[in-house]
C-alpha cells in the first residue's frame, strides 16, 4: 500500500525495475565484500521464521501461510513484554470470537 509517487529505495535488483513506472525508484548497488553485514537483520529474521515454522508447525500449508507469518510477526513484536504476557493473552481471548473445527479446516 505505497502511493504512486513515493520514492522507494531498495537494492539493483532487475524485479525492482517495474517500480519506476509509478515510483521513484532509487536503487543502490550495494557489495558484500564491502559490507558483509549488510541485511543481517533480514537474514537473521527469515531464518527465525523458517525455524519457527518448522519447530511449530512442522511444515507448511499454503491454505493457513498467512496465519502461521501473522503469529510469528505476533511473537516477534512481543518478545521483550513478557511479564505482559498473560494479561496479554487473557484480553485476547476474552475479546475474540470462538474459532470451530470447521472455521480451521475450511
Amino acid at each position: 500500500h505505497i502511493e504512486p509517487g513515493s520514492t522507494i529505495s531498495s537494492d539493483a535488483h532487475r524485479s525492482y525495475h517495474a517500480l519506476a513506472k509509478e515510483y521513484n525508484h532509487q536503487p543502490i548497488r550495494f557489495n558484500v565484500k564491502d559490507n558483509p553485514d549488510h541485511l543481517k537483520w533480514l537474514h537473521t529474521m527469515i531464518s527465525n521464521a523458517k525455524a519457527f515454522i518448522a519447530g511449530t508447525f512442522h511444515g507448511l500449508d499454503s491454505k493457513h501461510l498467512q496465519s502461521y507469518l501473522n503469529e510469528f510477526c505476533f511473537r516477534t513484536n512481543r518478545r521483550q513484554f513478557e511479564g505482559q504476557m498473560f494479561n496479554r493473552l487473557l484480553a485476547a481471548c476474552v475479546s475474540t470470537d470462538t474459532v470451530t473445527y470447521g472455521d480451521l479446516t475450511e
